[in-house]
């Protein structure tokens, strides 16, 4: 098979057919063996829609047997009102949404190949699922964000395919309702609740992965069937600046999100992927057909055994793939194939390839991003927080420095959540054995009691910039805080500099407490650390992300220099 994208689609697809539980007499008949979980997920039927795009390109009946397997596991999680239940042990509904828009645009798209009794089983099922949507998932639905998002998709395919003006016009007030939540810098609010909720310092509850994996995708393909012309060029302006946080080899920049405890490097845990929506937009902008490649080949670097993983360094840390991550993303890589997603030679530069020293800033996230020569790199005092972020959901703040990356290496720095916990038990998986499972945060670390404070936690600290003759230095102070926000009085605030030159990368910590110490993980093989400070050095690996790191630990009773190159 000469296309590659079709080959990684069968690749994903026949390790799924691999994993579907094939005994009748399961009662998880139809659904996937998650190595990594131990138990089927909930929306394993996303999996029908690339199973039928697999059949497309293939002829093969074994993507059929696939999927009329996978709606008799469907029904295990059905109610009689047509939505579908995240997990046995979850009710969210929900997720009814992403199962409708499976459903329906297998239908649209394949319903003149597949069998009789197959097309008849999935049309009843849309049918039900849309309508629930269409009743339940309206504005003022207990839901964050993408949930309105993909309801205004499921309402666009359902009015286009059977002509019904009423789910039309709800995916018309969906889609406008969404696009008034977008900051002037193309960042979609809403990951939080209310959808406009503001922090103390006015930030708002963004996440990068959401965004750019479930929200812009569902918003961009429900513009396009409404042939609304307007709302598309006014995504396209948005996801534009979105790309903003797309790194050069195709890896998402979470490193600060709301949601982040769900980072996986190329998105997000549970969500579909960006490939279909830029390879739509793609059509008439080169930009977007530059950002669907790099996506692509993110992807198939993070591929092993036909199965996507959470990040590039899972197996030789053996961490075993959560299956989630495949059945969605094959979703999103099959809408790229009905697009017509089509290798080129042409390369367009991206956002993250403009090169000089310059930086720009984020007020609705408290963010700044830097760019000094090869180096690429994020600054963040992110201060909105969630009911989650004392149960494991607590991003980086404290004007840390959340992600370095260097054109030709890759990540340097990659940090995300101080203290992975499964806070959505279903979707995230946990750490296998064998490893010391760490955050990747670069921070000052104080013990008291047996209570972490950590200057990544503070969510008050000043950050300063400036810019100099071909240089970025920016002075941070932060405060020694825990996860409960208790500031740790005894300790004076730690002051940061970072210095960033096309030359490299230096950070000097100032502490006074022998107690404190600076921890600063750098992943492992991805550049030079130059200190003549004193240390101690581990080995650690994180989940969000997917990174393993060597751990420098400086004690902080001395100003600690250090330079990344």
């Amino acid at each position: 098979m000469a296309d590659k994208y079709k080959t990684l689609l069968i690749q994903w697809c026949d390790a799924l057919l691999r994993s579907q539980i094939t005994n009748e007499k399961d009662e998880c008949f139809g659904g996937f063996s998650c190595e990594s979980c131990g138990f089927p997920h909930g929306r394993a039927d996303n999996a029908i829609y690339p199973f039928l795009c697999a059949y497309d390109i293939t002829r093969d009946q074994k993507y059929i047997k696939g999927a009329e397997a996978l709606l008799h596991f469907r029904k295990r999680l059905l109610d009689d009102k047509g939505a579908v239940q995240n997990d046995f042990t979850s009710e969210w509904k929900g997720i009814t949404a992403f199962s409708a828009i499976g459903l329906l645009k297998s239908l649209s798209y394949f319903e003149s190949i597949i069998p009789l009794s197959l097309k008849e089983q999935i049309e009843h099922c849309a049918i039900e699922s849309a309508r629930w949507v269409h009743e339940n998932m309206v504005i003022g639905f207990p839901a964050y964000v993408n949930y309105y998002c993909a309801a205004a998709l499921v309402n666009a395919l359902y009015g286009e395919r059977y002509g019904d003006k009423a789910y039309s016009k709800s995916a018309k007030q969906l889609l406008d309702y969404c696009l008034k939540l977008f900051t002037p810098n193309g960042l979609l609010a809403g990951e939080g609740k209310p959808h406009d909720d503001r922090s103390k310092k006015g930030c708002l509850p963004i996440d990068i992965g959401y965004m750019a994996e479930e929200s812009m995708p569902c918003l961009i393909h429900a513009a396009a069937i409404l042939h609304d012309d307007e709302s598309l060029c006014t995504l396209s302006g948005h996801a534009k600046k979105m790309l903003d946080f797309l790194l050069p080899d195709g890896g998402w920049d979470n490193s600060f999100g709301v949601r982040n405890n769900k980072w996986t490097y190329y998105g997000s845990r549970t969500s579909d992927g960006c490939i279909g929506a830029f390879t739509l937009l793609g059509k008439t902008d080169p930009l977007f057909a530059e950002a669907a490649e790099r996506t692509f080949e993110i992807l198939k670097k993070c591929t092993l055994n036909g199965l996507l993983h959470g990040g590039m360094q899972y197996e030789e840390n053996a961490q075993p793939p959560c299956i989630h991550h495949t059945f969605c993303h094959a979703a999103a890589l099959a809408d790229a194939i009905h697009e017509g997603i089509k290798e080129t030679t042409k390369h367009a530069s991206l956002p993250c390839d403009a090169k000089g020293v310059w930086y720009k800033y984020y007020p609705e996230l408290n963010t700044y991003k830097v760019r000094a020569g090869s180096y690429l790199a994020t600054l963040t005092g992110y201060d909105y927080v969630m009911h989650t972020y004392r149960r494991g959901a607590a991003h980086a703040s404290g004007g840390t420095l959340s992600l370095l990356y260097k054109d030709g290496t890759g990540a340097m720095i990659a940090g995300s959540v101080y203290d992975y916990q499964q806070t959505e038990p279903n979707n995230m998986q946990a750490p296998a054995g064998g490893i010391r499972h760490a955050t990747l945060l670069p921070r000052a670390e104080y013990v008291k009691d047996g209570v972490k404070y950590a200057t990544c936690l503070d969510l008050d600290a000043q950050i300063t910039l400036r810019s100099e003759e071909n240089a970025i230095t920016a002075l941070v102070k932060a405060k020694l805080c825990s996860l409960q926000e208790q500031c740790q009085e005894e300790t004076p605030c730690v002051e940061f500099v970072y210095r960033f030159t096309p030359q490299g990368v230096t950070i000097t910590a100032r502490g006074t407490n022998e107690s404190v110490n600076l921890i600063l993980p750098v992943i492992k093989g991805s550049g030079e650390l130059i200190t003549n400070n004193r240390f101690t050095k581990r080995s650690v690996f994180f989940l969000t992300g997917g990174f393993a790191a060597d751990e420098y630990t400086f004690p902080l009773s001395q100003e600690v220099t250090v330079t990344l190159k």
